[in-house]
């Protein structure tokens, strides 16, 4: 069917069950059935906590080949592929943040993947796994979050104004959203050059076609009821982010926390954000990365990697993470 994100303001539109048959190769990992759906997983390495890896908007698992395998060197890392994405089966019914971290526990659950985990989520990763800590507090022992989009920062016209989507109640988001009738999806052209150039040639070739094939599902038109049930979905979860915030009980508070933020192109106040993000845990650290672009994990994939063992070591020891330049 099909979903929605909500991105600064805007609405993406993708429909992942009309994808065109766009030769994408055999999948890298394995394809897990969930109950009627299978979502693509691969996992490396050995150790605990295990690794998980949520990608970014319009993201795939093979994003991460530059990190996998050298965090993979001393514990598990595994990455996988939302519904509709890469070369999992598309979901039967509207995307929403609630419907992907059931996802993500479920594939994890049938997999046989087994807490504690440390989440790195990128972008719009950056909200899911701080829902599935929500939902799951006790199986989450760090985060990673690598250029994370954040509740306080993505925006819709209201009144006349741009507000934070997650600062409006269920009913006044209702009323910037068309009540019948359809949306035009949205038109753009495959993600090329710097810095998923950075992936070897071949799977930088099949990653354009994965995003070719992911653009070929977008639909021309999406009825008002998908929009609204995805925006509302949207809404809920980045209000619950917001609400946990100042919540003494949040259990982003009592976990290793590393925040990382491209050194380039940063939209003003960008740093301040992550900064304050970080600053819930009790335990955290903030660093902007020189010279990276938003998918820093393709333009210094040795900065995650680092982030990825500081957090995993401080969950296990019970330690204060290092300071790092």
């Amino acid at each position: 069917m099909r979903h929605l994100a909500l991105s600064g303001g805007a609405l993406l539109l993708a429909a992942t069950g009309l994808a065109q048959p766009i030769d994408i190769g055999p999948a890298p990992g394995r394809l897990v059935d969930i109950g009627g759906r299978r979502l693509h997983l691969r996992c490396s390495g050995s150790g605990s906590p295990t690794v998980v890896i949520e990608a970014g908007a319009s993201a795939f698992a093979i994003d991460w080949t530059l990190v996998q395998p050298e965090a993979a060197r001393a514990r598990r890392v595994c990455a996988y592929d939302r519904a509709g994405s890469g070369w999992s089966d598309p979901r039967p019914d509207v995307e929403t943040p609630a419907r992907i971290v059931a996802d993500l526990h479920a594939l994890l659950a049938a997999a046989g993947e087994r807490p504690p985990y440390v989440l790195v989520g990128h972008s719009a990763g950056g909200l899911y796994v701080r829902l599935y800590q929500l939902d799951y507090p006790n199986e989450v022992a760090g985060l990673v979050l690598v250029d994370p989009s954040t509740e306080d920062r993505l925006f819709t016209l209201f009144q006349g104004r741009a507000v934070a989507i997650s600062s409006l109640t269920a009913e006044q988001l209702a009323t910037t959203l068309p009540a019948s009738g359809n949306v035009p999806g949205p038109t753009r052209s495959p993600q090329t050059g710097a810095p998923f150039d950075r992936l070897p040639s071949d799977l930088y070739r099949r990653r354009v076609e994965l995003d070719r094939r992911l653009i070929a599902s977008f639909p021309p038109t999406v009825p008002a009821a998908v929009v609204r049930e995805s925006a509302e979905g949207q809404r809920a979860g980045l209000a619950r982010l917001l609400e946990s915030r100042g919540r003494p009980d949040n259990p982003m508070g009592r976990v290793p926390v590393v925040v990382l933020t491209r050194g380039l192109e940063q939209t003003p106040g960008i740093a301040e954000n992550h900064a304050a993000l970080a600053a819930v845990s009790g335990n955290s650290r903030h660093t902007v990365v020189p010279g990276t672009l938003h998918e820093i994990h393709l333009s210094a994939p040795p900065s995650v990697v680092q982030a990825i063992g500081d957090v995993c070591d401080a969950a296990q020891t019970k330690a204060r993470l290092p300071v790092r330049p």
